[in-house]
């Protein structure tokens, strides 16, 4: 929680000790919103931010804060990692490898009722439409969780994957891999990495991808690099679902389980 300290005359905030963690491993400027705030709130300085960035040169994301975060962003202070390495990396065809990714996973599920072939209207009842960070809202009814929103340095939305290294684990991509996704997903659709947590990620888009056709080989493209958005995250248990959700919104939600 966040709670004035008052001493010397002065108010010094005091945040989780997860938050402060974070900030001191990411180094950047940064907001912080105290838990039981309002997620509205949380967006609408996100927007602002997007704005300003745009004039300032820096890329907003928003980062709930937790244990387990705090612990696996402990990479950026290893030596083994370089933020100018992994921005400095051969681009990769990412179009290929989620393509492979996705052929992997249909191979590996027995289910053979992904609504392959089905048209996106059939599951429009079940399609939930996204329009707004979620990310760091809790679980209970009580706001969000303790959220930091940082100002990263970076000129491509898909770069600021260099700071915020989550992947390698469970299915989530590798750190290299999660970038070229973003950078590919940016190029493509003007996609933003905006929020993260210890296991979820969204993007924000200006507009939702509405062309029917294109929405579901975008669809494909979610299972691929997140079978949970299929496995947990529907309610039909369909890629024809998430193309109808995509085609009517302007986040994309993504938790490895």
């Amino acid at each position: 929680m966040k709670n004035p300290d008052r001493s010397q005359g002065t108010v010094k905030h005091i945040y989780k000790q997860s938050t402060e963690e974070i900030i001191a491993k990411v180094k950047c400027p940064h907001r912080v919103f105290a838990q039981g705030g309002s997620a509205d709130d949380v967006n609408e300085a996100y927007r602002e931010a997007a704005v300003r960035g745009r004039e300032e040169g820096f890329v907003p994301i928003l980062v709930q804060s937790d244990e387990t975060l705090a612990e696996w962003l402990g990479i950026l202070e290893d030596e083994s990692y370089s933020k100018e390495a992994v921005l400095r990396q051969e681009k990769m065809d990412a179009g290929a490898l989620l393509q492979e990714w996705y052929d992997e996973n249909m191979e590996m599920d027995e289910d053979e009722s992904w609504g392959e072939g089905e048209t996106p209207e059939e599951f429009m009842e079940e399609a939930e439409v996204i329009d707004c960070l979620t990310s760091f809202v809790g679980f209970s009814d009580h706001g969000i969780e303790e959220t930091i929103l940082f100002e990263i340095p970076v000129k491509n939305p898909w770069e600021v994957i260099a700071w915020m290294p989550m992947g390698g684990w469970n299915e989530c991509p590798a750190v290299s891999e999660m970038m070229e996704v973003c950078r590919y997903w940016y190029e493509k659709y003007g996609a933003v990495p905006a929020a993260f947590s210890h296991d979820t990620m969204e993007f924000m888009l200006d507009r939702p991808v509405d062309n029917k056709e294109t929405a579901y080989q975008l669809a494909r493209e979610h299972y691929a690099f997140c079978p949970d958005r299929v496995d947990q995250g529907t309610a039909t248990g369909t890629i024809a679902e998430v193309a109808e959700c995509i085609r009517l919104s302007k986040v994309w939600f993504f938790w490895w389980d």
